[in-house]
């Protein structure tokens, strides 16, 4: 069984549920796990993740967990529940294309607060209507443990507001997991050619047409001193384009920018944004490119959803469109930003913007 684990900072913690998932298939499947996991991010970053290291290599299962991230970046935003669904569908769409024969597991992981069932959650009402929608084999921890502990989480559960305790509470999420892993290899679960297909006919979302395009790709439509360029560490390798002060990257298309994926490092600062479409839209602003997590890590892989930069919402016409992305001569003045996203240093020995891809999208007629 070669599963292929698409998620959030819970799938990455050291001795966390996927050590235990793995421990607990021991002697009754043979595992393989692909981790393409991030953190701090949300859905989005996850598409990003699944063009950027496919190598062709069909996977039987994909875990997708971001439900405790989709919950911090969209619950506080008017219609934020929307917003997740449009990605989440982006998402699926994007996993069938490039793993058909797999199966789709969507993993529902809750914050502290959010423990209890009965505690009011918009979002995870809509994922789980979602999932239950195109019939997909969700494995609800949320549920599970809120009846297993009757609403109450034990002082053990949880090592943040964000993160079940290692080993205890991983060690249960891992083996409730597995379980659920094994019945569906046991019962041939529907691959994702079936869920796309049930998909087509209840999405809202059907006529947009994505296209991701890598940053190297992309130099040939920059001026100014740019340099492709390759990093990496125990948990992800990455190829991007390396644009320094006075670079500008010029993208005039038929389709609509959503997202700018980043290898944000300390030495990012702020990218000048131009884009305009044809249903009238004109944005121009200097947008914070340094993830606040580069306090603590050499770099961070991170998305920045654009519509999100000057409303609330992902859903607009997706047509053609004008982008400009420059880095400016001169530090700082940053005016707007994602979350997460913080201002230069103003010690930084050298600015850079790191761009591993950009996200396109088209409504088809």
């Amino acid at each position: 069984m070669r599963i292929l684990i698409i998620g959030g900072s819970n799938s990455l913690l050291k001795d966390g549920y996927v050590t235990h998932l793995a421990q607990s298939l021991q002697g009754y499947a043979e595992a393989e796990i692909i981790q393409i996991s991030v953190g701090a991010t949300t859905s989005l970053s996850a598409i990003g993740r699944l063009y950027e290291t496919y190598a062709g290599t069909p996977v039987d299962v994909v875990l997708y967990e971001y439900s405790i991230n989709d919950t911090g970046h969209f619950a506080p935003r008017p219609g934020g529940a929307d917003s997740w669904l449009f990605c989440f569908h982006l998402l699926l769409k994007a996993a069938a294309q490039l793993y058909p024969t797999a199966t789709f597991v969507p993993l529902v992981l809750a914050q502290q607060q959010h423990f209890s069932s009965a505690a009011p959650h918009p979002i995870y009402d809509a994922q789980i209507r979602a999932f239950q929608e195109l019939a997909l084999p969700v494995i609800d921890v949320r549920a599970a443990l809120s009846g297993l502990f009757l609403g109450r989480a034990p002082a053990w559960l949880y090592r943040d507001p964000a993160h079940y305790d290692t080993p205890h509470a991983t060690s249960i999420v891992g083996a409730i997991v597995a379980q659920r892993l094994l019945t569906l290899k046991a019962q041939n679960a529907e691959p994702l050619t079936a869920t796309v297909a049930r998909l087509q006919t209840v999405s809202p979302f059907t006529r947009l047409q994505a296209m991701y395009l890598p940053g190297v790709n992309l130099e040939q439509f920059t001026s100014g001193p740019v340099q492709r360029a390759h990093t990496g560490n125990r948990l992800m390798q990455l190829d991007y384009l390396r644009m320094l002060p006075g670079s500008r990257l010029e993208l005039n298309s038929e389709m609509f920018p959503l997202a700018l994926f980043l290898k944000s490092d300390p030495q990012h600062d702020a990218l000048q944004l131009e884009l305009s479409s044809d249903d009238g839209l004109v944005f121009n602003s200097r947008v914070a490119t340094r993830h606040a997590d580069t306090e603590t890590l050499p770099f961070v892989y991170s998305s920045i959803p654009l519509p999100l930069l000057w409303s609330h919402s992902l859903l607009r016409r997706y047509g053609a469109s004008r982008l400009a992305v420059s880095v400016p001569e001169q530090a700082g003045g940053a005016q707007t930003g994602f979350d997460c996203y913080a201002g230069g240093r103003p010690d930084a020995p050298e600015r850079h913007l790191d761009l591993v891809g950009v996200l396109m999208l088209v409504e088809q007629p």
